[in-house]
């Protein structure tokens, strides 16, 4: 899997990585100052908050792709039609986690609605 957390805790510098944010996207998403951004014991929880949402969608998306930490990164970073072409870490970047979150559950069902 794509192994986001470790010893039940999130990895969030892993996190941060798979979607290529920045201590500067982090910072902006999370509203909080880009010094104060860290991904040690004393991450501030705006941003571990964030982090964790980015992972459930991370984990979500990584179950269509049998768990393949390409394909999940990939999507993440193109363009996709059905988000009217943004990507959706663009997504995250300008705060529409929850739509991007809904879109994946959406995909899912309609996914395990469809006859094999």
């Amino acid at each position: 899997m794509l192994h986001l957390y470790s010893n039940g805790r999130p990895d969030y510098k892993r996190i941060a990585e798979l979607v290529k944010l920045s201590k500067t996207d982090l910072s902006k998403i999370s509203q909080v100052a880009k010094s104060s951004v860290r991904f040690d014991a004393n991450i501030p929880e705006p941003v571990a908050e964030r982090l964790r949402e980015i992972a459930n969608i991370a984990n979500l998306v990584a179950q269509f792709f049998a768990g393949d930490l390409q394909k999940v990164a990939l999507w993440f970073e193109l363009a996709n039609p059905m988000l009217g072409n943004v990507s959706p870490r663009d997504m995250i970047r300008i705060g529409r986690y929850k739509r991007l979150l809904n879109f994946v559950i959406d995909a899912r069902d309609a996914e395990a609605a469809t006859p094999r």
